[in-house]
């Protein structure tokens, strides 16, 4: 008996050990790293462009949204996608190796080493953008467009908040980046709590009743909430048709099934309609993982605010919705 006992208290004690090993696992892989960004020039505006995917069908009209870069000894505008879901900003191979390719002189300031560039500048709207050491994935498109179609080169992460202020005026296709927000936006909006551990941006919003932790992903921006299965289908609104189609992320495609929710978003004394929810197959267990590790109860899309304008005060911890 004693023996059992023995047995039944290390294995209790392995357990400990394993839980508490693995929050420090997960609380280390949750962390970022210092940020590797410099932005002069405040406040930076420019004009905010929707990018279509269309390698999937029915064409996802607004699958990503973007933002205007200068790349010094490249004529034409490059674009990078704004992503409030990644922590950090990042480039992609297959852009700067075409770049190189065309313009040879841009040789020292694109080269990758060890999957790294080292101060990397370009003009972002009216400011400066400078990325200290930013790691280069090996994504995007391999040429450079023949007409008009945005060249996207990187991903813009929230390591561009850190301190700041961002206005994105969906409606007018404009952004501002600047360190206070002006005072007639701020009379006319309504706020809700805005947390930014880790770079991450989470909001709080109520939801059927209950405060909800969301974190606000312009990454996933044809899409108004993202959630898990369960929630996706309670929900739904009964017997409403599913539409199922396909999503890129950074190279791994995702099924995604919406359907249309009769749910509403409060943001302090702000209605927002959902109008459609959606989960999405094809996330790792990793990912799932580490979401929950965060506390976050779903990711808000881009979809639900696309004729409003959103406030992102990370100085001030609100989150600012003007109708």
């Amino acid at each position: 008996m004693k023996m059992l006992r023995n047995i039944l208290l290390i294995l209790l004690a392995l357990l400990v050990v394993s839980a508490v090993g693995g929050y420090f696992f997960m609380k280390q892989k949750f962390t970022p790293a210092p940020s590797e960004v410099t932005v002069t020039g405040l406040p930076v505006s420019g004009d905010l462009r929707w990018y279509a995917d269309t390698v999937w069908r029915p064409a996802v009209p607004h699958a990503a949204l973007l933002v205007p870069v200068t790349v010094p000894g490249y004529p034409r505008t490059c674009y990078l996608q704004f992503d409030t879901g990644s922590p950090y900003t990042r480039l992609y191979s297959r852009p700067l190796t075409a770049l190189v390719a065309a313009y040879p002189a841009l040789q020292s300031a694109l080269q990758v080493k060890d999957n790294y560039v080292q101060n990397f500048q370009c003009t972002l709207g009216s400011g400066q953008l400078t990325l200290g050491r930013i790691k280069v994935l090996e994504h995007g498109a391999s040429a450079l467009p023949a007409d008009s179609s945005a060249f996207i080169i990187g991903t813009l992460g929230t390591d561009v908040l850190e301190g700041r202020v961002l206005v994105l005026d969906y409606a007018q296709r404009r952004f501002t980046l600047d360190t206070h927000v002006a005072e007639g936006l701020t009379r006319r909006a309504a706020f809700a709590p805005l947390a930014f551990d880790n770079r991450r941006v989470i909001v709080n919003a109520d939801l059927e009743g209950h405060t909800k932790q969301l974190l606000f992903d312009s990454g996933s921006s044809a899409y108004a909430l993202l959630t898990n299965k369960d929630n996706w289908q309670k929900l739904a609104v009964p017997q409403a048709p599913e539409h199922t189609s396909g999503s890129n992320y950074l190279g791994k495609k995702l099924v995604v099934h919406t359907v249309p929710t009769a749910a509403q978003l409060r943001f302090g004394a702000a209605d927002v309609p959902l109008r459609t929810v959606t989960y999405v197959e094809g996330i790792t267990m990793a990912e799932e993982m580490m979401m929950r590790f965060s506390g976050m109860e779903g990711m808000l899309g881009n979809e639900p605010f696309a004729t409003s304008t959103l406030i992102l005060d990370v100085q001030r911890g609100r989150f600012g919705l003007v109708r």
